[in-house]
C-alpha cells in the first residue's frame, strides 16, 4: 500500500566566506606553500521520496539531484605572492537513488547509489574549465541510524559506509582504485513548542579504511642512495580525513515552504603520494584545510 509521496527543492548559497589555509611539506619537494581561498557557490538540490508500507513497515524510495556551481574563487598564494581569480563553472553533481527501511522506531538502516560527475581539475590558462576533462566516480553506500526522542529533541547517531569507484587507472601503491570511508555522524534536533521552527546541530567525522601505506612505510624512509629521510621511523596508517560541524535554524513557513540558515565549519586533512617514475623517490605532501560556511536555503515540498 502506498502511504504517500513528497518532492521537494532545495537552493542553496553556500558562503560568504570559505577560507581554506593549505600546509603542504613533502619528501622530494623544494618548497612549502600556505594558499588562502575564497569562494562563493551555488547548490541546488532536488529530492524525491516516495514511502511505501509493507506489512506495517515503512519503506522509503529516495531520489535526488544535487548541482554545484561556483560563482566567485580566487586564491592567494603566499609562496608567489600573487592571487588567482578563477571564472565561475560547473563544480560537480551528485544523482542518486537508495532505499531507507525503518524496522522498529528507533532504528533506520538504508543503502544508496550516486553517480558523480565532477567538473574539470585542469583548466585552461585564463582559468577557465576545459569541459572535455570531466570525469565521474560510482559511491555505493549502506547507512544504519539510530534515533531517540524525548518531548521536543530527538537524538540521533548514524554510521555510514561509503565506496567511491574510480573510473579511471591508478597507482595502487598511491591510492585504491575503491576508496573506502566510514562516516559518523551526531545530531541534536529541538522543535520551538508552539512555533515551525527546528534548531539542529550536528557533527560528522571521515575516516579513512584502505589507505595505501604498505609501500610508503617501506620506502619512505630511505632516499634512493640508501640515506635516512625526513619520515624514517614513522609508521603511516588510516588516519581523520574530515570533520564537519554545524548548527542551523529552519522555519516552516507554510506545508509547503521552509527557510534555513546554518554555520558549517569544515577541517580536512589528506596525504598525496607520488611515487616517481623511475621509483627512486617518494613525494609525500600532506595538506589540511579549514573552511567556514553560511548556509541560506528554501525548500518547496508537495
Amino acid at each position: 500500500m502506498i502511504a504517500g509521496k513528497r518532492t521537494y527543492i532545495t537552493c542553496v548559497g553556500i558562503l560568504l566566506l570559505f577560507v581554506v589555509a593549505e600546509h603542504m611539506q613533502a619528501q622530494g619537494l623544494k618548497s612549502v606553500d600556505e594558499t588562502t581561498t575564497n569562494l562563493a557557490e551555488l547548490r541546488v538540490e532536488a529530492n524525491f521520496t516516495k514511502q511505501f508500507r509493507v506489512r506495517n513497515q515503512r519503506i522509503n524510495l529516495h531520489v535526488s539531484e544535487e548541482i554545484y556551481s561556483r560563482l566567485y574563487e580566487s586564491t592567494y598564494s603566499k609562496l608567489a605572492d600573487d592571487t588567482e581569480a578563477l571564472s565561475p563553472y560547473f563544480r560537480r553533481s551528485y544523482t542518486t537513488v537508495g532505499l531507507s527501511y525503518t524496522p522498529i522506531p528507533y532504528l533506520r538502516i538504508g543503502a544508496d547509489y550516486t553517480l558523480k560527475l565532477y567538473g574539470n581539475k585542469l583548466q585552461t590558462s585564463d582559468g577557465t574549465p576545459n569541459v572535455t576533462n570531466e570525469f565521474l566516480r560510482h559511491r555505493l553506500s549502506a547507512h544504519v541510524t539510530g534515533q531517540y526522542m524525548s518531548g521536543d529533541w530527538k537524538f540521533s547517531l548514524r554510521e555510514k559506509l561509503d565506496a567511491t569507484i574510480r573510473t579511471d587507472s591508478v597507482n595502487l601503491h598511491e591510492q585504491p582504485q575503491t576508496t573506502l570511508i566510514l562516516r559518523h555522524r551526531l545530531m541534536a534536533t529541538y522543535t520551538v513548542p508552539g512555533r515551525p521552527l527546528k534548531a539542529y546541530a550536528n557533527v560528522e567525522l571521515w575516516n579513512t579504511l584502505n589507505q595505501p601505506v604498505k609501500y610508503l612505510n617501506t620506502y619512505a624512509g630511505v632516499d634512493k642512495d640508501g640515506n635516512a629521510t625526513a619520515y624514517a621511523g614513522q609508521t603511516f596508517g588510516q588516519y581523520l580525513s574530515e570533520v564537519r560541524a554545524q548548527v542551523g535554524l529552519r522555519w516552516r513557513v507554510d506545508k509547503c515552504n521552509t527557510l534555513g540558515i546554518a554555520y558549517m565549519f569544515m577541517y580536512g586533512y589528506s596525504r598525496d603520494v607520488n611515487i616517481t617514475k623511475n621509483k627512486s623517490m617518494i613525494e609525500l605532501t600532506h595538506a589540511t584545510s579549514y573552511g567556514h560556511y553560511i548556509l541560506v536555503s528554501y525548500d518547496l515540498e508537495w
